[in-house]
């Protein structure tokens, strides 16, 4: 009778319920033991030092593999359980049983990231979901977070995320430098912008990101992407090596200033599927001649370009036109996506509205880009299935960043926070002129140097220097086999 509480009872308790802290303790002790404290010591210093040498040199990898792990336990026992019990009841989250016992939540678990905290809270008997979204902003204000939302986990269980840096704020997204010539362009390896660590964001439209899905709501950013993917192709568009097919259903209103660069351009849905039709004629013509020469991949060349489809708004052209246009551009946008890959076939797309009724084929783009979006269950829509778990909060990116956006692409699981850098009117104007001119012809050469020494230009003759007896005429040439022909 009362053992309850023993201190025995709670001990082992606290031990069963922290195994890997007693775990760690555990192995320092027994190294101490059978190697000296010295040793453990000196190990300690150089894992220190190991660890600090890599956080310099290469922020984004260590924080991928060891940072959130040391930040999550940190802020987990630093930050918030020592203060979870103060806090939780000053936001009237602390309820009682029926002996006047209180409950507390219990903080579970903590993920951390460069942004976000994720908190993983196991509720109080009698309380729901509900009671948490109200005491949000009291809880984001008590832990000093920009911004905060909650998930529900499963049953009895939710999880609070709190941002607590906006990295964006203050890093300034230069606009790349253009390529001069076409040595300058690595397919791999298209800089877009920045991510999160500052580090340069790439697209590779010849291996990984052969067809990409851009989502997000009016005004979020999706024309610094596709500008700067436009940017980033300049010099291949200029020589012929990449063609660009741009359908704008809008008008022309977001695209229609580089219409004098592009190979095709269509400004409105009937027209976008025309365009559409041709570009699907193009690549089979294509896919069966390759086929026939034994050729398993093209290379991008004037022989062989890397056409690339460009569509700024999916949903007019596969949810809002009539049925006849879009069952066909389904069809034809579905085939495009699967078909022409070795042979040099790439698609950009870009939708407000990722859903399977607007964008029924978007299982098909292995890379996605989920900017500012106007609901929690678009980023799964886009990004796939539980990537707002693991921190794609696309639903909360601020209005004032536009460009911002969460990357995933496959073989990599977690999502990557990045902003495209943005293209003014006059870098437009500039990406233009650049593709457009004609500088690959070779002049022709207007003067040159006679024996005698002098300069003349050989294309500019006045005939009237000449006397008539100077000139010949000729009346008549004889012909061996096509007869005798006369000659003005």
């Amino acid at each position: 009778m009362g053992t309850e509480k023993t201190p025995a009872r709670v001990v082992g308790g606290w031990m069963l319920r922290h195994p890997r802290t007693m775990g760690s303790t555990t192995a320092v002790s027994s190294a101490s033991v059978m190697v000296g404290y010295q040793t453990v010591l000196w190990a300690a210093g150089i894992a220190v030092l190991a660890g600090a040498s890599w956080r310099l040199l290469d922020a984004p990898t260590f924080d991928r593999f060891a940072g959130r792990l040391l930040r999550a336990w940190w802020r987990r026992w630093v930050i918030y359980q020592r203060q979870w019990m103060r806090v939780v009841a000053a936001c009237g989250l602390v309820t009682s049983d029926h002996r006047g016992d209180s409950l507390v939540p219990k903080l579970v678990a903590v993920r951390s990231n460069w942004v976000w905290d994720s908190l993983h809270i196991r509720m109080a008997k009698g309380q729901e979901p509900e009671d948490y979204g109200q005491a949000l902003d009291r809880l984001a204000n008590s832990f000093k977070a920009h911004a905060a939302s909650m998930r529900i986990l499963k049953s009895g269980k939710i999880a609070l995320d709190f941002q607590r840096r906006e990295p964006f704020n203050e890093m300034a997204i230069p606009l790349p430098a253009m390529p001069e010539s076409i040595e300058a362009v690595d397919l791999r390896k298209l800089e877009i912008g920045r991510d999160e660590f500052g580090r340069p964001f790439h697209l590779d439209l010849l291996k990984r990101d052969i067809h990409v899905l851009l989502a997000g709501e009016t005004g979020a950013g999706k024309g610094s992407w596709l500008w700067g993917l436009q940017r980033a192709l300049a010099p291949l568009i200029r020589a012929g090596h990449v063609r660009l097919w741009v359908i704008d259903p809008k008008g022309g209103m977001e695209l229609g200033g580089g219409q004098e660069m592009y190979h095709r351009f269509a400004d409105s849905d009937r027209t976008g599927l025309a365009l559409m039709n041709e570009y699907v004629e193009t690549l089979d013509q294509r896919k069966f001649d390759l086929g026939r020469q034994g050729i398993r991949n093209a290379t991008p060349s004037r022989d062989t370009p890397l056409d690339v489809l460009i569509c700024d708004e999916l949903a007019a052209m596969t949810a809002y036109s009539d049925r006849d246009i879009r069952v066909e551009f389904h069809q034809l946008l579905s085939k495009g996506l699967t078909q022409y890959r070795a042979v040099g076939g790439r698609i950009v797309g870009a939708t407000q509205e990722p859903t399977k009724d607007v964008v029924p084929m978007r299982g098909l783009f292995p890379t996605k880009i989920a900017l500012r979006v106007d609901a929690a269950s678009y980023v799964d829509m886009c990004l796939g299935e539980g990537m707002r778990d693991l921190g794609a909060f696309a639903d909360k990116i601020p209005a004032y960043l536009p460009g911002v956006a969460y990357a995933k692409t496959d073989g990599r699981k977690e999502p990557r926070r990045v902003r495209a850098a943005f293209s003014t009117d006059t870098d437009i104007t500039e990406l233009v002129a650049f593709c457009t001119e004609l500088n690959n012809v070779t002049p022709i050469r207007k003067e040159i140097e006679l024996p005698d020494g002098t300069v003349t230009n050989p294309y500019e003759v006045n005939f009237e220097d000449f006397e008539d007896d100077e000139v010949e005429e000729i009346e008549q040439f004889e012909g061996e086999d096509d007869g005798d022909e006369e000659i003005a």
